[in-house]
Protein backbone atom coordinates (compact mmCIF):
# COMPACT_ATOMS: atom_id res chain seq x y z
CA UNK A 1 0.00 0.00 0.00
CA UNK A 2 1.29 3.48 -0.75
CA UNK A 3 0.80 6.41 1.50
CA UNK A 4 0.45 9.95 0.79
CA UNK A 5 1.45 12.67 3.80
CA UNK A 6 -1.20 14.92 4.59
CA UNK A 7 -0.46 18.33 3.83
CA UNK A 8 -3.39 19.81 5.87
CA UNK A 9 -6.01 19.56 8.75
CA UNK A 10 -8.24 16.70 7.58
CA UNK A 11 -8.83 14.15 10.13
CA UNK A 12 -10.66 15.70 12.95
CA UNK A 13 -8.44 16.11 15.68
CA UNK A 14 -9.95 14.82 19.14
CA UNK A 15 -9.26 17.43 22.67
CA UNK A 16 -10.72 16.09 25.61
CA UNK A 17 -11.04 18.27 28.94
CA UNK A 18 -10.11 17.06 32.66
CA UNK A 19 -11.32 19.26 35.58
CA UNK A 20 -13.06 18.44 38.61
CA UNK A 21 -13.51 21.81 40.40
CA UNK A 22 -14.80 24.97 40.06
CA UNK A 23 -11.84 27.64 39.11
CA UNK A 24 -11.06 24.72 36.77
CA UNK A 25 -14.50 24.97 34.88
CA UNK A 26 -14.02 28.59 34.82
CA UNK A 27 -10.75 28.96 33.46
CA UNK A 28 -11.39 26.21 30.87
CA UNK A 29 -15.25 27.30 29.82
CA UNK A 30 -13.56 30.40 27.33
CA UNK A 31 -10.85 27.74 25.48
CA UNK A 32 -14.01 24.98 25.14
CA UNK A 33 -15.62 28.05 23.80
CA UNK A 34 -12.97 28.74 21.09
CA UNK A 35 -12.30 26.05 20.02
CA UNK A 36 -15.98 24.80 19.61
CA UNK A 37 -15.80 27.31 16.21
CA UNK A 38 -12.81 25.63 14.97
CA UNK A 39 -13.28 22.93 11.87
CA UNK A 40 -12.31 19.85 12.38
CA UNK A 41 -11.09 19.88 16.13
CA UNK A 42 -13.57 18.21 18.54
CA UNK A 43 -13.61 18.71 22.35
CA UNK A 44 -14.81 16.59 25.11
CA UNK A 45 -15.49 17.39 28.77
CA UNK A 46 -14.47 14.79 31.52
CA UNK A 47 -15.61 15.81 35.02
CA UNK A 48 -14.10 13.67 37.78
CA UNK A 49 -16.64 15.47 40.31
CA UNK A 50 -13.86 15.91 42.82
CA UNK A 51 -16.11 19.21 43.72
CA UNK A 52 -19.55 17.36 42.61
CA UNK A 53 -22.58 19.77 43.92
CA UNK A 54 -20.66 22.86 43.40
CA UNK A 55 -19.27 22.09 39.89
CA UNK A 56 -23.04 20.99 39.12
CA UNK A 57 -24.53 24.51 39.75
CA UNK A 58 -21.84 25.63 37.32
CA UNK A 59 -21.98 23.38 34.72
CA UNK A 60 -25.84 24.38 34.44
CA UNK A 61 -24.81 27.93 34.67
CA UNK A 62 -22.65 27.24 31.50
CA UNK A 63 -25.32 25.03 30.04
CA UNK A 64 -22.84 22.64 29.83
CA UNK A 65 -22.97 18.54 30.00
CA UNK A 66 -19.83 16.80 30.36
CA UNK A 67 -19.27 13.56 27.98
CA UNK A 68 -17.64 11.80 30.95
CA UNK A 69 -19.26 12.07 34.63
CA UNK A 70 -16.94 10.18 37.34
CA UNK A 71 -18.05 10.04 41.00
CA UNK A 72 -14.51 9.77 42.73
CA UNK A 73 -15.56 11.42 45.89
CA UNK A 74 -16.50 9.75 49.11
CA UNK A 75 -17.77 10.99 52.66
CA UNK A 76 -14.67 12.35 54.77
CA UNK A 77 -12.56 10.83 52.25
CA UNK A 78 -8.85 11.61 52.55
CA UNK A 79 -6.31 12.95 49.68
CA UNK A 80 -4.93 9.43 49.32
CA UNK A 81 -8.14 7.86 49.09
CA UNK A 82 -9.48 10.77 46.24
CA UNK A 83 -6.61 10.20 44.35
CA UNK A 84 -6.61 6.83 44.54
CA UNK A 85 -10.73 6.77 43.02
CA UNK A 86 -8.98 9.47 39.98
CA UNK A 87 -6.26 6.57 39.28
CA UNK A 88 -8.90 3.86 39.63
CA UNK A 89 -11.70 5.98 37.12
CA UNK A 90 -9.76 8.07 34.72
CA UNK A 91 -7.94 5.34 32.67
CA UNK A 92 -11.19 4.38 31.37
CA UNK A 93 -12.26 7.71 30.06
CA UNK A 94 -9.14 8.07 28.18
CA UNK A 95 -9.03 5.10 27.08
CA UNK A 96 -12.63 5.26 25.65
CA UNK A 97 -12.04 9.15 24.25
CA UNK A 98 -9.09 8.36 23.08
CA UNK A 99 -7.65 11.98 22.37
CA UNK A 100 -5.30 13.52 20.31
CA UNK A 101 -4.78 16.48 23.12
CA UNK A 102 -5.53 16.31 26.85
CA UNK A 103 -5.39 19.29 28.33
CA UNK A 104 -5.77 20.35 31.89
CA UNK A 105 -5.98 23.71 34.15
CA UNK A 106 -4.10 24.36 37.07
CA UNK A 107 -3.11 22.23 40.39
CA UNK A 108 -5.50 20.43 41.94
CA UNK A 109 -5.41 16.44 42.04
CA UNK A 110 -8.03 15.76 39.21
CA UNK A 111 -5.36 18.09 36.92
CA UNK A 112 -2.40 16.30 38.97
CA UNK A 113 -3.85 12.45 37.88
CA UNK A 114 -4.66 13.35 34.34
CA UNK A 115 -1.49 14.42 33.55
CA UNK A 116 0.16 11.46 35.00
CA UNK A 117 -2.18 8.98 33.28
CA UNK A 118 -1.65 10.73 30.17
CA UNK A 119 1.85 10.54 30.03
CA UNK A 120 1.28 6.60 31.03
CA UNK A 121 -0.94 6.52 27.52
CA UNK A 122 1.60 8.42 25.53
CA UNK A 123 -1.39 11.32 25.08
CA UNK A 124 0.34 14.79 24.53
CA UNK A 125 -0.87 16.79 27.85
CA UNK A 126 -1.28 20.96 27.39
CA UNK A 127 -1.08 22.66 30.70
CA UNK A 128 -3.16 26.06 31.18
CA UNK A 129 -2.23 28.06 33.99
CA UNK A 130 1.21 26.44 33.75
CA UNK A 131 4.28 28.09 36.14
CA UNK A 132 3.15 29.51 39.32
CA UNK A 133 5.35 29.07 42.22
CA UNK A 134 5.29 29.83 45.42
CA UNK A 135 8.59 27.87 45.82
CA UNK A 136 7.67 26.02 48.98
CA UNK A 137 6.48 22.51 48.51
CA UNK A 138 4.56 23.12 51.64
CA UNK A 139 2.75 25.89 50.59
CA UNK A 140 0.15 25.50 49.50
CA UNK A 141 0.19 21.77 49.87
CA UNK A 142 -0.53 19.85 48.06
CA UNK A 143 -0.59 22.10 45.09
CA UNK A 144 2.72 23.08 44.82
CA UNK A 145 3.57 19.60 44.47
CA UNK A 146 1.36 19.23 41.81
CA UNK A 147 2.02 22.45 39.91
CA UNK A 148 5.53 20.89 40.00
CA UNK A 149 4.81 17.41 38.95
CA UNK A 150 2.46 18.32 35.77
CA UNK A 151 5.27 20.79 34.12
CA UNK A 152 7.68 17.68 33.93
CA UNK A 153 4.64 15.94 32.28
CA UNK A 154 2.82 18.11 29.96
CA UNK A 155 4.14 19.34 26.25
CA UNK A 156 2.78 22.26 26.08
CA UNK A 157 2.59 25.39 28.98
CA UNK A 158 0.24 28.41 28.91
CA UNK A 159 1.50 30.78 31.43
CA UNK A 160 -0.46 33.78 32.54
CA UNK A 161 2.19 35.79 33.21
CA UNK A 162 5.89 36.08 31.95
CA UNK A 163 6.92 35.42 35.44
CA UNK A 164 5.48 31.94 35.27
CA UNK A 165 7.26 31.63 32.40
CA UNK A 166 10.36 32.63 33.70
CA UNK A 167 9.67 29.96 36.42
CA UNK A 168 9.33 27.23 33.96
CA UNK A 169 13.01 28.11 31.82
CA UNK A 170 14.25 27.84 35.45
CA UNK A 171 13.09 24.43 35.23
CA UNK A 172 14.59 23.95 32.06
CA UNK A 173 11.26 23.45 30.00
CA UNK A 174 11.84 23.75 26.61
CA UNK A 175 11.30 27.74 25.83
CA UNK A 176 9.63 26.85 22.71
CA UNK A 177 6.86 25.08 24.14
CA UNK A 178 6.09 28.02 26.64
CA UNK A 179 3.45 30.61 25.68
CA UNK A 180 2.46 33.74 27.78
CA UNK A 181 -1.47 34.02 27.33
CA UNK A 182 -2.62 35.65 30.54
CA UNK A 183 -4.96 33.99 32.42
CA UNK A 184 -8.56 33.00 31.09
CA UNK A 185 -10.46 33.58 34.18
CA UNK A 186 -9.93 37.35 32.98
CA UNK A 187 -11.19 36.73 30.35
CA UNK A 188 -13.98 35.36 32.25
CA UNK A 189 -15.20 38.03 34.98
CA UNK A 190 -15.00 40.35 32.01
CA UNK A 191 -17.42 39.17 29.91
CA UNK A 192 -19.82 37.93 32.74
CA UNK A 193 -19.85 41.56 34.18
CA UNK A 194 -20.30 42.68 30.56
CA UNK A 195 -22.84 40.74 30.63
CA UNK A 196 -24.82 41.84 33.66
CA UNK A 197 -24.30 45.28 32.64
CA UNK A 198 -26.38 45.10 29.90
CA UNK A 199 -29.10 42.71 31.25
CA UNK A 200 -29.36 44.54 34.80
CA UNK A 201 -28.46 48.32 33.67
CA UNK A 202 -27.99 50.01 36.93
CA UNK A 203 -27.62 46.80 39.56
CA UNK A 204 -24.21 46.18 38.18
CA UNK A 205 -23.25 50.10 38.33
CA UNK A 206 -20.80 50.95 40.98
CA UNK A 207 -22.29 51.90 44.62
CA UNK A 208 -24.68 55.16 45.05
CA UNK A 209 -24.33 57.32 47.54
CA UNK A 210 -25.58 56.08 50.99
CA UNK A 211 -25.72 52.90 50.35
CA UNK A 212 -24.09 50.38 52.60
CA UNK A 213 -20.33 49.72 51.41
CA UNK A 214 -20.02 46.08 52.46
CA UNK A 215 -16.32 43.77 51.92
CA UNK A 216 -16.53 40.46 50.28
CA UNK A 217 -15.41 37.44 51.65
CA UNK A 218 -14.13 33.93 50.55
CA UNK A 219 -11.71 31.20 52.30
CA UNK A 220 -11.56 27.60 51.43
CA UNK A 221 -8.29 27.08 51.06
CA UNK A 222 -6.75 23.66 52.21
CA UNK A 223 -4.17 25.10 54.65
CA UNK A 224 -6.88 27.23 56.06
CA UNK A 225 -8.50 24.91 57.56
CA UNK A 226 -8.28 24.37 61.24
CA UNK A 227 -6.31 27.05 63.41
CA UNK A 228 -5.61 29.56 60.59
CA UNK A 229 -9.41 29.56 59.82
CA UNK A 230 -9.98 29.81 64.14
CA UNK A 231 -7.38 33.18 63.52
CA UNK A 232 -9.11 34.51 60.16
CA UNK A 233 -12.64 34.48 61.68
CA UNK A 234 -12.14 35.61 64.84
CA UNK A 235 -10.11 38.43 63.37
CA UNK A 236 -13.28 39.23 60.73
CA UNK A 237 -15.70 38.78 64.03
CA UNK A 238 -13.61 41.92 65.59
CA UNK A 239 -13.16 43.89 62.59
CA UNK A 240 -16.64 43.97 61.87
CA UNK A 241 -18.01 45.05 65.18
CA UNK A 242 -15.46 47.66 65.09
CA UNK A 243 -16.75 48.85 61.71
CA UNK A 244 -20.92 49.02 61.85
CA UNK A 245 -20.96 51.19 59.15
CA UNK A 246 -19.46 47.97 56.62
CA UNK A 247 -21.26 44.76 55.69
CA UNK A 248 -19.56 41.62 54.68
CA UNK A 249 -21.18 39.41 52.66
CA UNK A 250 -19.33 36.02 52.78
CA UNK A 251 -20.44 32.92 50.36
CA UNK A 252 -19.34 29.98 51.92
CA UNK A 253 -18.14 27.00 50.86
CA UNK A 254 -19.67 23.87 50.52
CA UNK A 255 -16.40 21.92 52.84
CA UNK A 256 -18.47 21.35 55.90
CA UNK A 257 -15.66 21.55 57.95
CA UNK A 258 -14.95 25.33 57.26
CA UNK A 259 -18.38 25.96 56.93
CA UNK A 260 -19.45 24.86 60.65
CA UNK A 261 -16.24 27.04 62.03
CA UNK A 262 -17.21 29.89 59.94
CA UNK A 263 -21.09 29.49 61.24
CA UNK A 264 -20.27 28.95 64.90
CA UNK A 265 -17.92 32.17 64.60
CA UNK A 266 -19.54 35.14 62.55
CA UNK A 267 -23.28 33.87 62.62
CA UNK A 268 -24.45 35.94 65.16
CA UNK A 269 -22.84 39.01 64.07
CA UNK A 270 -25.59 41.75 62.38
CA UNK A 271 -23.45 43.04 59.83
CA UNK A 272 -22.22 39.59 58.48
CA UNK A 273 -24.02 38.05 55.97
CA UNK A 274 -23.22 33.81 55.38
CA UNK A 275 -24.88 32.78 52.17
CA UNK A 276 -24.90 29.36 50.21
CA UNK A 277 -22.63 28.86 47.41
CA UNK A 278 -23.74 31.66 44.61
CA UNK A 279 -23.19 30.88 41.15
CA UNK A 280 -20.47 32.70 38.81
CA UNK A 281 -22.46 35.47 37.74
CA UNK A 282 -24.02 36.16 40.84
CA UNK A 283 -20.44 35.94 42.13
CA UNK A 284 -19.23 38.27 39.99
CA UNK A 285 -22.08 41.35 40.72
CA UNK A 286 -20.70 40.78 44.56
CA UNK A 287 -17.58 41.29 43.06
CA UNK A 288 -17.89 44.08 41.23
CA UNK A 289 -20.17 46.14 43.96
CA UNK A 290 -17.21 45.65 47.06
CA UNK A 291 -15.63 47.75 48.69
CA UNK A 292 -12.86 45.17 48.64
CA UNK A 293 -12.29 41.66 48.81
CA UNK A 294 -10.87 39.46 51.63
CA UNK A 295 -9.90 35.88 50.01
CA UNK A 296 -7.41 32.92 50.64
CA UNK A 297 -8.59 32.18 46.75
CA UNK A 298 -6.16 32.14 43.94
CA UNK A 299 -8.94 33.23 41.01
CA UNK A 300 -9.61 36.05 42.32
CA UNK A 301 -6.38 37.62 43.07
CA UNK A 302 -6.79 37.35 39.41
CA UNK A 303 -10.50 38.63 38.84
CA UNK A 304 -11.02 41.10 41.25
CA UNK A 305 -8.16 43.54 39.63
CA UNK A 306 -10.11 43.11 36.57
CA UNK A 307 -12.64 45.38 37.99
CA UNK A 308 -10.99 47.58 39.97
CA UNK A 309 -11.74 45.80 43.76
CA UNK A 310 -8.67 45.83 45.73
CA UNK A 311 -7.73 42.68 47.44
CA UNK A 312 -7.01 41.81 50.62
CA UNK A 313 -4.94 37.87 50.85
CA UNK A 314 -5.16 36.05 53.79
CA UNK A 315 -2.39 33.86 53.56
CA UNK A 316 1.28 33.75 54.62
CA UNK A 317 2.26 33.15 50.13
CA UNK A 318 1.14 34.39 47.17
CA UNK A 319 2.54 32.31 44.01
CA UNK A 320 0.04 35.25 42.41
CA UNK A 321 3.67 37.80 43.48
CA UNK A 322 2.99 40.18 40.25
CA UNK A 323 0.04 41.39 41.80
CA UNK A 324 2.19 42.49 45.06
CA UNK A 325 4.49 44.20 42.60
CA UNK A 326 1.67 45.90 40.61
CA UNK A 327 -0.09 47.24 43.79
CA UNK A 328 -3.95 45.58 43.07
CA UNK A 329 -3.24 42.69 45.92
CA UNK A 330 -1.64 43.12 49.35
CA UNK A 331 -1.05 40.16 51.38
CA UNK A 332 -2.30 40.02 54.96
CA UNK A 333 -1.01 37.04 56.58
CA UNK A 334 -2.69 34.77 58.32
CA UNK A 335 -2.30 36.51 61.78
CA UNK A 336 -4.66 38.93 63.57
CA UNK A 337 -2.70 42.01 64.05
CA UNK A 338 -1.55 42.08 59.99
CA UNK A 339 -5.03 40.90 58.67
CA UNK A 340 -6.26 44.17 60.74
CA UNK A 341 -3.77 46.44 59.80
CA UNK A 342 -4.13 45.96 56.07
CA UNK A 343 -7.78 46.29 56.55
CA UNK A 344 -7.90 49.61 58.55
CA UNK A 345 -5.26 50.79 56.00
CA UNK A 346 -7.84 50.41 53.43
CA UNK A 347 -10.40 51.98 55.06
CA UNK A 348 -8.13 54.93 56.52
CA UNK A 349 -6.17 55.94 53.70
CA UNK A 350 -8.03 57.11 51.10
CA UNK A 351 -5.14 57.69 48.91
CA UNK A 352 -3.57 53.41 49.43
CA UNK A 353 -6.96 52.31 48.22
CA UNK A 354 -7.57 54.47 45.28
CA UNK A 355 -3.28 53.37 44.66
CA UNK A 356 -5.19 49.70 44.57
CA UNK A 357 -8.38 50.03 43.04
CA UNK A 358 -6.30 52.02 40.47
CA UNK A 359 -4.11 49.56 39.71
CA UNK A 360 -2.31 47.58 36.91
CA UNK A 361 -3.85 43.80 36.63
CA UNK A 362 -1.10 42.19 35.49
CA UNK A 363 -3.17 38.85 34.69
CA UNK A 364 -4.27 39.54 31.66
CA UNK A 365 -6.09 41.68 29.09
CA UNK A 366 -9.27 40.01 28.46
CA UNK A 367 -7.86 37.82 25.35
CA UNK A 368 -6.29 34.64 26.77
CA UNK A 369 -8.85 32.04 25.51
CA UNK A 370 -8.10 33.45 22.01
CA UNK A 371 -4.60 32.96 22.00
CA UNK A 372 -4.17 29.91 23.76
CA UNK A 373 -6.83 28.28 21.02
CA UNK A 374 -4.30 30.43 18.60
CA UNK A 375 -1.70 28.53 19.76
CA UNK A 376 -3.26 25.32 20.29
CA UNK A 377 -4.79 25.31 16.41
CA UNK A 378 -1.12 25.94 15.14
CA UNK A 379 0.50 22.91 17.75
CA UNK A 380 -1.68 21.03 15.91
CA UNK A 381 -1.03 21.82 12.26
CA UNK A 382 2.65 21.55 13.24
CA UNK A 383 3.04 18.68 15.52
CA UNK A 384 -0.26 16.51 15.21
CA UNK A 385 0.08 16.24 11.33
CA UNK A 386 3.26 15.96 10.58
CA UNK A 387 3.96 12.88 9.43
CA UNK A 388 0.61 11.84 9.33
CA UNK A 389 -0.25 9.11 6.56
CA UNK A 390 -3.19 8.66 5.05
CA UNK A 391 -3.38 5.14 2.61
CA UNK A 392 -3.90 5.93 -0.97
CA UNK A 393 -5.10 2.86 -3.09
Amino acid sequence: MIFAVKQSISRVRKLLFCCGSRPELIKIFPVLQHLKTMPNITTQLCNTGQHKDILSQHLDTFNLVPDYQLDVMRKDQSLDQLMAQLFAQLPRVLDHANPDIVIIQGDTASAMASAVIAAKKGIPLAHIEAGLRTHDISSPFPEEIYRKKISTLATWHFCPTDLARQNLLRENIAPENIFVTGNTSVDMVLKTHAQLTCERGNSTAPRQEGERPYFLITLHRRESQGAPLMIITSCLRDFAISKPEFDFIFPLHPNPLSSQMIKSQLGEQKNITLLPPVDYPQFVHLMANAFAIITDSGGIQEEAPALNIPVIVVRDMTERTEGLDSGCLRLAGTEKHTILYELNLLIEDKAHYKRMQHAHNPFGDGHAAEKITAHLKEIIEKNLCKNSPTPVS
